[in-house]
């Protein structure tokens, strides 16, 4: 694959990204040849593929079992190395990678929200889909993407994370991951999603535990159990590294002051938001804003972001 096919989204607010650094598509041609290539990419902040065959087929290689793609297919799911994509001659489609920052901050903070963190780091593959509408729903977020990742205007990261939310909310409702996880999962993990679900609504309310406890039916002592013995973490610590994620995206993707991110999420003063901040990443909200500039986010971000493993 030619390297003027990579194009490269740059952020809004003033913050240019360095190329292809955030989001990269490749538009596959209808060669006269079969093609194989890595869909893990040089640059390793490029942690996610999202594939769309429109014509033809294709195969992921390297995950275990081959997955065979028929037209029209849809596939997600997190690269490392070994992972590949072979098609057939004639087929036609796209394949985006996105950094984990921009796959992430295409999440937002919705009632939904919870569900979509627990897919993006999961594969989800939907083949033959046979609901037209989808599918052209679902061609337009990446032809919107490609096509805006060659401008340089205000507002990009903005609009290309708003495409890769549509794209994600379809690969949601076509995976079925949340049913079977509730139907496949004990009791205690059921629990977990609730709560995490509840978290993500209400994070920024400041909860305690006892009312998510509460709202969850449950004592406190056994949700601080169940939470411990899983993901050997405390609510509390659950619940403060969601609004430290929220707080590290918004410092380095807004405009805002620290001080009304400060009031946005919550907190009563921004000097108890800077201590706050300061305990869970041993960076002040200025030094990390500065810092994050600097490296113009080409590396990982320090704050916390411990929801993979949530269930």
């Amino acid at each position: 694959m030619t390297g003027s096919a990579n194009r490269v989204a740059s952020a809004s607010g003033g913050l240019r990204h360095s190329q292809s650094t955030h989001v990269v598509v490749q538009k596959l041609s209808a060669a006269l040849q079969a093609r194989r290539f890595s869909l893990k990419q040089d640059r390793g902040s490029l942690s996610r593929a999202c594939i769309l065959l429109t014509s033809g087929t294709g195969e992921i290689g390297g995950v275990g079992e081959t997955i065979t793609l028929q037209s029209p297919a849809l596939a997600w799911l997190p690269v490392e190395p070994g992972h590949y994509l072979r098609v057939l001659a004639g087929t036609q489609g796209y394949v985006i990678w996105f950094s984990d920052i921009q796959a992430k901050n295409s999440l937002g903070d919705h009632a939904e929200s919870a569900q979509l963190r627990y897919l993006i780091d999961r594969p989800v593959v939907a083949v033959e889909i046979g609901n037209e509408e989808f599918f052209a729903e679902v061609e337009h977020a990446f032809a919107a993407i490609d096509k805006e990742i060659r401008k340089s205007e205000r507002g990009s990261w903005v609009y290309l994370s708003a495409q890769i939310t549509i794209i994600l909310v379809h690969c949601w409702r076509i995976s079925g991951l949340e049913q079977v996880a509730m139907s496949g999962h004990s009791t205690n993990a059921t629990i977990l999603l609730r709560f995490r679900n509840l978290v993500e609504l209400h994070f920024k309310e400041q909860w305690t535990i006892a009312r998510y406890a509460k709202e969850l039916e449950i004592s406190h002592d056994r949700l601080h159990d169940i939470s411990v013995r899983t993901l050997q973490r405390t609510p509390l610590q659950l619940v403060h590294e969601r609004l430290t994620y929220e707080a590290g995206r918004r410092l380095v993707h807004s405009g805002f002051t620290i001080e009304q991110i400060a009031a946005d999420l919550g907190f009563p003063t921004t000097s108890y938001f800077s201590r706050f901040f300061a305990r869970q990443t041993e960076l002040s909200p200025g030094r990390y804003r500065r810092e994050a500039g600097r490296k113009r986010l080409s590396s990982s971000s320090p704050q916390a972001d411990g929801f993979a493993d949530w269930p």
